[in-house]
């Protein structure tokens, strides 16, 4: 049990960046797509399109953030490095982390698009997300012993109002062009 609590606090970081960044991107990615083409496979294509590029564009910047960090430490004093190199992970693993992350996150708001139509999916979508991003900071603060409610409302908030960029683009375009590619 000792080191899975070790592998999640070295993970951390990557873990909640992966999941609160692939939950807000994706759902306001799609959402705007939706109410701006009113077309499930667009959506479903954009979906599947966003989450593999940007999990694979996140791991690898993990991998190389992690590694830049790492070649900065070893011009620190040991033993700062000693104290704050503990809980830093492999940047390997880091990546496969963010990775796994990204993609699991994303799944949740595509996911009602695959069941339902584009005008019947958004609702569920969001709601998904908003129950995802309050279970991961409430999950986060588990291990920061921070309010588990103060935590999980403040992903919601902070990371909502991104999302909410994505349905206002793709509605003043669908207003504006008069863009209805319904499929």
């Amino acid at each position: 049990m000792k080191s899975f609590r070790h592998f999640i606090l070295s993970s951390m970081r990557e873990l909640i960046f992966g999941l609160e960044d692939s939950l807000v991107s994706t759902l306001g990615t799609i959402t705007g797509i939706a109410v701006g083409t009113q077309s499930t496979y667009i959506v479903i294509l954009s979906g599947f399109v966003l989450i593999a590029a940007e999990s694979t564009s996140m791991a690898a910047g993990s991998y190389l953030s992690s590694v830049s960090a790492s070649d900065a430490d070893e011009e620190q004093d040991k033993e700062q490095r000693k104290k704050h190199h503990h809980l830093r992970g492999h940047p390997i693993r880091g990546a496969g982390v963010m990775w796994v992350s990204y993609l699991l996150g994303g799944i949740i708001p595509l996911a009602p698009y695959l069941f339902l139509s584009t005008s019947q999916a958004i609702l569920p979508s969001i709601f998904l997300t908003v129950v995802s991003l309050f279970l991961v900071g409430a999950w986060s603060a588990t291990f920061t012993k921070r309010s588990l409610l103060r935590s999980g409302l403040e992903m919601v908030f902070v990371s909502l109002s991104a999302a909410l960029i994505g349905y206002v683009i793709g509605r003043l375009v669908n207003v504006y062009f008069g863009v209805n590619v319904s499929a």
